[in-house]
C-alpha cells in the first residue's frame, strides 16, 4: 500500500469525501474543509492506495509531540484485508517519536452497534494502541481515547484541543 499527502486541489478529494460520508455518521463529522487543513493549519490528509487505486484515507491533526487520528477509513470493498493495519503502520512510520492518539465510541447499553464498537477497539489494540484513561462526550456520543507511543493525561488531551482550536 502507498500513501500520498492530499491537499485542496488533489483530484481524489471527491472519493475521500464520499467515503467520509459513508463511513462516519453525521453527528461525528466535521465540515469537510476542516478535514483538509483544520482551522489551526495543523491538519494533514493522507490518501491510501493499492495498485494505484484509492483505498482509503486518514485525517490527522498535529500539535507538539501529539498526532491525533481524527478519521481513518478504508473503502468498503477493501476492508478485512489488513489495509487498516497497514494504514496505521504508515502513520506510525511518518510520525516517529510522536504520541499518536485516536478516539473511539465507548461501548454502551442500547447502542445498536456495540459489536462494531468492540471490534473497532480490538483492532486498534492489536495494532499497538492502549487505553489512555481519557474520555469525553461530544454531540450526544461518548468517546474514549486510545494511544500509541506513550501516555496522555486528560489535561494534556484537552490542552491539545485548546491549541488546535486556537
Amino acid at each position: 500500500m502507498e500513501y500520498r499527502v492530499l491537499g485542496p486541489s488533489s483530484p481524489e478529494l471527491g472519493e475521500v469525501k464520499r467515503l467520509y460520508e459513508r463511513a462516519f455518521p453525521p453527528n461525528e463529522r466535521w465540515g469537510f474543509g476542516e478535514i483538509l487543513s483544520g482551522s489551526s493549519g495543523a491538519g494533514e490528509l493522507l490518501g491510501f492506495y493499492e495498485g494505484g487505486a484509492f483505498a482509503g484515507f486518514a485525517a490527522l491533526l498535529n500539535l507538539g509531540d501529539i498526532t491525533h487520528i481524527i478519521y481513518l477509513a478504508i473503502a468498503e470493498e477493501r476492508r478485512c484485508r489488513g489495509m487498516g493495519g497497514e494504514a496505521l503502520g504508515i502513520i506510525a512510520a511518518l510520525k516517529p517519536g510522536r504520541r499518536i492518539v485516536l478516539d473511539i465510541e465507548r461501548e454502551r447499553g442500547g447502542a445498536g452497534n456495540n459489536a462494531q464498537r468492540r471490534r473497532r477497539k480490538a483492532f486498534y489494540m492489536r495494532n499497538g494502541y492502549v487505553e489512555a484513561g481519557v474520555g469525553y462526550d461530544w454531540r450526544g456520543e461518548s468517546y474514549e481515547i486510545l494511544i500509541r507511543g506513550g501516555e496522555i493525561s486528560p489535561g494534556e488531551y484537552f490542552r491539545f484541543w485548546k491549541g488546535i482550536k486556537g
